[in-house]
């Protein structure tokens, strides 16, 4: 969770530790909405990544989003996030999934050009997000 701080912090997005724990101890109870990993240095612990699936008839099939990607700042610049990524891919190839996925704050240029290096591109879509008011948890 304090990763999970430091991440909605970093971004000053709300953060209610709460119902992110509840939220988070659904996610791993139920292995097809997709993986939690905790990222190590030198067997450290320096971030996490949360992948979560979904299904694309026009990907052709299975859709691994990148939701969330932290790697504290002092592991930062040493390779830990494109380690990560690269990581991601085989795994995900290794279980079907054929279209990765992720988004970027458009300020981020940082995370927007290690995405861009590891392979993903900016296809020229709009990511549209309308909240459904009738939220549980």
């Amino acid at each position: 969770m304090q990763f999970v701080r430091q991440f909605y912090e970093h971004f000053n997005y709300p953060f209610e530790q709460e119902r992110k724990r509840a939220l988070l101890a659904d996610f791993l109870a139920d292995e097809s909405l997709g993986r939690l990993w905790i990222i190590e240095q030198a067997g450290v612990p320096v971030g996490y990544t949360i992948v979560a699936f979904s299904f694309s008839l026009e990907r052709n099939g299975r859709v691994a989003f990148i939701d969330e990607l932290f790697i504290t700042s002092s592991a930062r610049s040493a390779g830990v996030g494109a380690t990560v990524l690269a990581e991601i891919e085989v795994w995900c190839a290794s279980i079907g999934v054929t279209t990765l996925r992720l988004e970027a704050e458009a300020s981020n240029e940082r995370a927007t050009a290690l995405y861009m290096r590891c392979g993903y591109v900016d296809q020229h879509r709009r990511l549209l997000t309308k909240i459904h008011s009738g939220q549980h948890h």
